[in-house]
Order: structure tokens, then C-alpha cells, then sequence
């Protein structure tokens, strides 16, 4: 497929369009869904602690973010900052691992959407003479009725999604205000102790499982191509989102543990929202669980945002099959890759559950390790930058001096690296699978860049150079 066979999506949000996708991409279900099975696989108090601590590692990638999405706006972005910027096959093992984890972190969202939607049933709701009755159903029911409506509105188009967007993340943001500023109030300082109840091993669990949402400012990068003044917004969105979806994750965190003794919530369903009736009236604590809904409904709808256009991206090099770049002519909206992303989970759904294979814990460590190998990326890449596309460095909107670009760099490669292994010493299987996934994928990129070799096509070279449309979105020529 050359580049003048593919087409470009046409649609552009503005900065705040962008920013209330990535808000609502990042603060997601996680904060709100896992605090209570963490506490109940014995990190007690800790979670606080490992809630603050994702702030380590969520800096330097927001560093590296910045530097990237400011000096090469592109469609799926992370795939083209590791295809030009490390190697093709590097570029081809980010969405290879990306895809499975997506599938399963589909399944884990719509998981806390159940849960928290259960926390209002069953209910009773009285129609003139006769009252209709709405049993709790089971959890594989509702997870179905959360992640199967944003597969089809993301087929209609960014626009679409982005004003529906708009209004979850303002119930979002009111419901967490509502819970963090009357919860501090409550807070007991002996809360917090013992701090490590069953050692330092469900700590470390806790640290790398809640990071996932501290990666979901990454969504501006993959969306490059749809952002309206890309070089200068892309970074702004990144650095509002930021600001807004690490103080209410913390905080929300660390105003639970505080607020009620850790072992009277531990493994309960809509964990927060029993916290909650701590210190709020009924009413009070049914919004917190609205926040905890919406919050997941916002996951689902960017997760099909992402990850789609990483996949389209991977597909218009050829890498991955070439009907995945395809855009929709009606409603710009890559619609193969939406399927390919949201049709899987829809057969998952059945294996997860507490007791279950796919278990939330596992759900998100699986979702945990893809998202820090993408770290380590993006920091090789922002690295390379400099070398590579020197002049897209020196006139990015974004630059960072080269001394804290390197540190910035180092700092993305290490500390991913160290809950890497930390995890693996605590889930040595979860992270085996991954590295086994991770190694099958080299004999597959081999295969097909030699049929492609066959034909006369050299992919390998295909996937070292920008194409024009986003040589056009950068502030200057090579």
C-alpha cells in the first residue's frame, strides 16, 4: 500500500476536545475498581503509599511524551516513534503485545463497570401502578452492556465520541471532588498503619497495578493526526490532563485508605463507594459510584481511540494486514482496526471474574507490563531524537535541554525495568506470558517482511522514513 492509497482521517478536535479524552482515558476505572481487591490480597494500607509512588515513573514519561509528541505528530505515534526512532521491528512489537493487553484491559474495565453498576442493585423503580423490578444479573451481563455501545459509537467517528466525552468526564471530575475534598476531612492518620500488613510483595503488586491509569495521557500521542495544531497542542493536552488526572487519582487513593480502616472494605464490590458512606449521605455516595461508572464507560470509549489508531498506523507500513488502515468514508473512523480492538474482549468476557483466570489483579498486571514496556519506547526513542530527526528536535514547540532529555530518557528505561522484575518475582507467570508472547512475535515479523521481500517491497525500509502527510505536521523539514 503506498502512501497515496490510504486515507488520512479528516476530523480535528480541538484542545479541549483532546483534553477531555485523555482526562477521561486516564482516570479510569482503576482508582476506583482495584483499591478494594488489593487491599484483599494483602497490601492494606500500603495502596496509598503505591498510588503516589506511580507518580515516579508517570514523570518521566510525561517528560518524554512532551518531547516526542511536540517535535513528530503522527497517528498512532508510539508505533512511529519506535518503528523511525529504534527499528521496524521494535516499531512492530508495540501493537504485537498491545493488541492482546487491550483485548484483556477491555475485559478489566468493563469489569469495574459491573461492579459499580451493581452497587445500585437491584432496584425498584415504581411506573404509575406497577413497579419495575431490575435484578442485579450477573457481572459477564453487565460487562457486555459496558463495552459493547462504544464499539459501535467509536465507529461513527472522533467527533461523536469526543462530545459525548465531554459530559462523563464533568460528572467524573464532580463525583472524585465530591469524595476527595469531604474525605479529607475524615481522614484518621491511623489509618494508614501497619503500613506493610503482609509484607512488601502486595505492595509492589499494588505500585505496578495502578499505574495503569497513569499512563492514559499517553492518548494524545496515538491520536497525533486528529488533534488540530498538532505541534503545539499535543504537548498542552498532555500537561493539562496531567494536572488534572494525577492529583485526583492520588488523591481519591489516599483519601479512601484514610477515611475507613482498611480491613472493613477489603475485596467489597464498589469498594469506594462503601468508603463513602462513611462521611456522605446515601445520595453523596450513589454519585461517587456514578463517577466510578462513567469513569469506566470513558475508559472503554478512548481505549477504542487508541489503540485503533496504533493498529491503523502499523497497517498503512504493511506490517499488519493492510485492510486494518482502512477509513471509514462516511464517518472517518478507522473502523477495521476499531473491530480488530473491540470485537475480541466481547469472547473474554466469560473467563473474568474474582475467583476466575482473569481475575481484575491479573487483568491489570497484564495491562500493566504492556504499558511499561511502551515506556521504555518511548525513552529509547525521545533518546535517539536528537540523532535521528535532529532538526524536528531543535524546532520542536516542546524541547527539552539535551542533560534532562537524557536523564528523562535513562530514567523511562530503568524504572520500568525494576517493577518489571519486581513483578516478576511476585507474578513470575503473568510476566513469562507476556516475554513469550513478546518472542513469538519475532518469527512472525520475520515471515512477513520476507513475503513482502518476495513481491519486491521492502518493509524494513518502508518503516525508517515519516510519510509526507506527517513530514507536512511538523514544524520543519529533515
Amino acid at each position: 500500500m503506498s502512501q497515496a492509497e490510504f486515507k488520512i482521517i479528516d476530523q480535528k478536535v480541538g484542545l479541549l476536545g483532546a483534553t477531555a479524552l485523555t482526562v477521561g482515558n486516564a482516570v479510569a476505572i482503576t482508582m476506583f475498581l482495584l483499591p478494594a481487591h488489593l487491599l484483599a490480597d494483602g497490601a492494606g494500607p500500603s495502596i496509598a503509599l503505591a498510588a503516589a509512588m506511580t507518580a515516579i515513573p508517570t514523570v518521566f514519561s510525561i517528560l518524554l511524551m512532551l518531547q516526542l509528541g511536540g517535535a513528530m505528530p503522527a497517528a498512532g505515534g508510539g508505533y512511529v516513534y519506535a518503528s523511525r526512532l529504534i527499528s521496524p521491528f521494535w516499531g512492530f512489537v508495540l501493537p504485537w503485545v498491545s493488541i492482546p493487553a487491550v483485548w484483556l484491559g477491555i475485559v478489566y474495565t468493563g469489569y469495574g463497570f459491573a461492579e459499580y453498576i451493581r452497587f445500585f442493585l437491584p432496584l425498584e423503580v415504581p411506573l404509575g401502578a406497577i413497579t419495575l423490578a431490575i435484578p442485579a444479573l450477573s457481572i459477564e451481563f453487565w460487562i457486555w452492556v459496558g463495552i459493547v455501545p462504544f464499539l459501535l459509537l467509536n465507529l461513527l467517528g472522533i467527533r461523536f465520541v469526543t462530545g459525548i466525552q465531554f459530559a462523563l468526564v464533568a460528572v467524573i471530575i464532580f463525583g472524585m471532588l465530591l469524595f476527595i475534598l469531604p474525605g479529607a476531612a475524615a481522614v484518621d492518620t491511623a489509618n494508614y498503619t501497619p503500613m506493610f500488613p503482609e509484607g512488601y510483595g502486595p505492595f509492589i503488586v499494588a505500585m505496578i497495578s495502578l499505574f495503569i491509569g497513569m499512563y492514559g495521557f499517553g492518548l494524545a500521542l496515538n491520536i497525533g493526526e486528529e488533534i488540530e495544531d498538532p505541534i503545539k497542542n499535543i504537548p498542552r493536552v498532555i500537561a493539562l490532563s496531567t494536572v488534572i488526572g494525577v492529583s485526583l487519582m492520588v488523591g481519591a487513593v489516599v483519601v479512601a485508605v484514610g477515611a475507613l480502616d482498611w480491613t472493613r472494605w477489603a475485596g467489597s464490590e464498589a469498594g469506594i463507594s462503601v468508603v463513602a458512606l462513611e462521611f456522605l449521605p446515601w445520595w453523596g455516595a450513589a454519585v461517587v459510584a456514578l463517577a466510578a461508572i462513567v469513569g469506566a464507560l470513558t475508559t472503554i470509549n478512548t481505549i477504542y481511540v487508541n489503540f485503533s489508531r496504533l493498529v491503523m498506523r502499523a497497517a498503512r507500513d504493511e506490517i499488519f494486514p493492510t485492510s486494518l488502515a482502512n477509513v471509514h468514508d462516511r464517518f472517518d473512523s478507522p473502523n477495521r482496526a476499531i473491530l480488530l480492538i473491540g470485537v475480541p474482549p466481547l469472547f473474554l468476557v466469560p473467563l473474568a471474574g474474582p475467583e476466575s483466570l482473569l481475575d481484575p489483579v491479573v487483568l491489570s498486571i497484564v495491562l500493566s507490563l504492556s504499558l511499561l514496556l511502551s515506556i521504555v519506547f518511548l525513552a529509547i526513542a525521545a533518546y535517539r531524537l536528537p540523532k535521528v530527526f535532529p532538526q524536528r528536535y531543535e524546532h520542536s514547540f516542546y524541547r527539552l535541554p539535551r542533560p534532562l532529555l537524557y536523564f528523562a530518557a535513562a530514567g523511562g528505561v530503568i524504572v520500568p525495568s525494576i517493577f518489571w522484575i519486581l513483578l516478576m518475582t511476585e507474578h513470575p507467570y503473568v510476566g513469562a506470558g507476556v516475554l513469550a508472547w513478546l518472542v513469538l512475535g519475532y518469527p512472525v515479523y520475520r515471515y512477513r517482511v520476507y513475503r513482502y521481500d518476495e513481491r519486491g517491497v521492502d518493509l524494513r525500509s518502508r518503516m525508517k522514513f515519516l510519510h509526507d502527510h506527517e513530514r507536512d505536521a511538523a514544524a520543519t523539514d529533515e
